[in-house]
């Protein structure tokens, strides 16, 4: 094995240690992940992973496809144990991003097809933002910091490393990081 197929395998043991650990508070309750953001991370990983796969990104990009599928499993789980109060901005939000989906599979420039994919990665996070502000013990901090710790080892077994290949999994970091500060900002000023 090489050091980037070792660093991309860690990407993958310590992105599934976060899921895992998502799915664990899901199942006993102690937090609701808003579905529309799951669906959204989901679908957008898959692809994700796809053009990092074919922009030869080698192990960088094996992170992107097993938390794609863990995604898809906590959205399902969502749906009888997620957040039940989704307001006219989630929808909102949701169907714009959807839509923007499209667009994305439109453009035949890879780059701007990274540019699209991360803003409407990004974008996803608004419902659980939203909710979160509201309710911050409702989401998983450790989780979340996982995550974006995953992002660091994944950026770190890219084998081509240029803005196409980057930029995704560098924005998932830093959504990531600001998503625990946020939670961890409300938990206190609401202690």
């Amino acid at each position: 094995m090489t050091g980037k197929e070792i660093i991309g395998g860690i990407s993958v043991i310590v992105g599934m240690a976060g899921q895992g650990l998502y799915l664990w508070q899901l199942l006993r309750h102690t937090i609701k992940p808003h579905i529309f953001s799951w669906i959204i991370w989901g679908l957008l990983g898959l692809t994700g992973f796809a053009a990092q796969y074919a922009a030869k990104a080698g192990p960088g990009c094996w992170a992107m496809g097993v938390s794609s599928l863990f995604c898809f499993v906590i959205a399902a789980a969502g749906i009888f144990y997620g957040e039940k109060s989704i307001t006219r901005g989630d929808w909102i939000c949701f169907i714009l991003l959807l839509s923007a989906i499209p667009a994305w599979m439109a453009t035949n420039n890879p780059l701007w097809a990274v540019v699209i994919v991360s803003a409407i990665d990004a974008g996803a996070f608004y419902p659980t933002f939203r909710k979160s502000w509201a309710n911050p013990h409702d989401e998983g901090v450790t989780a979340f910091y996982i995550y974006a710790l995953q992002m660091v080892f994944s950026l770190a077994a890219m084998e081509s490393f240029t803005v196409t290949t980057a930029l995704y999994p560098a924005v998932i970091l830093v959504m990531n990081l600001v998503l625990t500060s946020t939670l961890l900002y409300r938990r206190r000023l609401l202690a």
